[in-house]
């Protein structure tokens, strides 16, 4: 066990129980830029920590009731296939090239880094955006059946598979990407039937992802137990202090981080 990805998996698990996003998009940049990961490795090792991590918080959401299972399963019809696409190409070019592969990673992971961290930024006015003029409510099948994605089911493949294909190449934006769709896809949800199904559906992802990353040897598990063993209490510490901090100052900082990691990555 290495204490420095445990030191690292308690500080990030803390920002993640504070603010509730930036696992992937936190821990991929500090494993290449601070402890010198090789990209291919930081992004499959990352992808298997929060595989765990997400199925917990899956599950804890199944059970509550706030997921709705049609809408997370439409999203994973083509998000899982298009994840594991994505595995597949980084494991091709790193046969042909190395090098080549390490550099394209790190280039794809900082954009994504700066997208998510804009989303960040934007989410406040993203949302009023995408409910202006509704009411949130409790909602049933019906909301569903007769929202813009209810009628055009077609679009929730399409969208998990853009943001599939990105998270199996960089580890980042499960949830931030897809929360974003749901808001303008269920302006009528409420956060918790939001959160709930994207967070199912980040499970069923990632869960794909690093299975594929697993098997194509890009997995250090020593580094994932680690990391584990660290933001196992660092979540459950930032959980309990969430209320003691103002949400729009950590969404800012966080999202400056961001920023910052994917400008000094390009």
């Amino acid at each position: 066990m290495d204490l420095r990805f445990s030191l690292i998996g308690l500080i990030i698990g803390f920002l993640i129980g504070l603010t509730g996003m930036g696992g992937g998009a936190l821990m991929t940049p500090v494993m290449i830029l601070v402890m010198g990961v090789k990209p291919i490795i930081a992004v499959g090792t990352d992808l298997a920590y929060g595989a765990i991590t997400k199925i917990v918080g899956g599950a804890t959401h199944l059970r509550g009731g706030t997921v709705h299972r049609r809408t997370a399963f439409l999203l994973a019809l083509g998000s899982v296939p298009a994840s594991i696409l994505g595995v597949g190409l980084t494991t091709r070019i790193r046969q042909a090239d190395p090098q080549l592969v390490n550099n394209l990673l790190v280039h794809a992971i900082a954009w994504v880094l700066i997208l998510v961290a804009a989303l960040m930024i934007a989410r406040p006015l993203l949302t009023k955006l995408a409910t202006r003029g509704t009411v949130q409510s409790p909602t049933d099948w019906r909301d569903d059946l007769y929202s813009f994605a209810g009628r055009y089911p077609w679009l929730l493949p399409i969208i998990g598979a853009v943001v599939g294909f990105l998270v199996g190449l960089t580890s980042v934006g499960s949830g931030t990407l897809i929360i974003v769709g749901l808001l303008f896809l269920y302006p009528r949800w409420q956060s918790r039937e939001l959160v709930g199904t994207d967070v199912f559906h980040a499970a069923l992802l990632v869960s794909a992802a690093s299975a594929a990353q697993f098997a194509a040897g890009n997995v250090n598990v020593g580094m994932v137990l680690s990391l584990l063993v660290g933001s196992v209490p660092g979540v459950l510490l930032g959980s309990r202090l969430a209320v003691a901090f103002p949400e729009r100052f950590l969404r800012f900082s966080l999202a400056g981080v961001l920023l910052v990691s994917g400008a000094k990555m390009l």
